[in-house]
């Protein structure tokens, strides 16, 4: 499948700082929860990752998810997955709030029947394709254990790995980290473009998703993202 395409040289970034204000905002003045954005989020994950592999049905996913909202991004992906006929698992770094959203996401997969085990075991050296939702825009390097064998544990498999939002590891904003992150095949950066990602060999192909941020949250890259979004509900980013 081939998707529209927009030279990086013809797009700018937004910060994680300035993505994090989006947040909040969309909460505070539209009233768009966190989970409403992050049912969209692994919408748009699951539909990609379907297109990527040339169909899901009957295919192995091993999803890695976190105990923040990139992995509850990763969890939602993999119901929906599941859904389309993939064989899916999950392997979760169990969150200390049993109400937060992760938690939540990780519950009800669980009592759809999908395997859950603990990372880094349960990372199926034998899928067709990992899903990286273990950390997002929100890293601060160096990274702690358990942290670092899981992203090995992801990279040794040698199976294609799609990011969501950024390799995790690498900081979105000025790829630090990125020697010792992910090394994914695709990425699906979340409602705009990242500065680390720009020219980040271990990126990838590097998509923006459409996840229904509001436009009116973003003052100077409105404009940027709206061209991006009016192109397609994925966006592809090329050299």
């Amino acid at each position: 499948m081939s998707w529209a395409a927009v030279p990086w040289d013809r797009v700018g970034s937004v910060s994680s700082a300035a993505l994090r204000r989006a947040d909040a905002e969309a909460a505070s003045t539209f009233g768009i929860e966190p989970l409403q954005l992050m049912e969209v989020a692994g919408w748009q994950v699951a539909l990609f990752v379907g297109a990527f592999m040339g169909g899901i049905h009957g295919k192995r996913v091993s999803v890695v998810a976190g105990s923040g909202n990139n992995g509850g991004d990763a969890l939602v992906a993999a119901r929906f997955l599941l859904q389309r006929g993939a064989i899916v698992n999950a392997s979760i770094v169990p969150s200390r709030d049993a109400h937060s959203l992760a938690s939540r996401h990780a519950l009800t997969i669980r009592r759809l029947g999908i395997p859950i085990a603990n990372a880094p075991q349960g990372i199926d050296a034998s899928a067709d394709v990992l899903i990286d939702g273990l950390f997002g825009t929100g890293i601060r390097l160096p990274l702690r254990d358990p942290a670092p064998g899981i992203i090995a544990a992801m990279n040794a498999t040698g199976r294609p790995i799609v990011a969501i939002d950024v390799p995790s590891g690498m900081d979105a904003d000025t790829g630090a980290g990125a020697d010792a992150a992910v090394r994914a095949a695709a990425t699906v950066t979340l409602v705009a473009p990242k500065a680390g990602l720009a020219g980040a060999s271990n990126a990838g192909r590097v998509f923006v998703a459409d996840i229904g941020m509001p436009l009116a949250l973003f003052g100077a890259e409105r404009e940027m993202l709206a061209g991006l979004y009016g192109l397609g509900d994925l966006v592809e980013l090329v050299p």
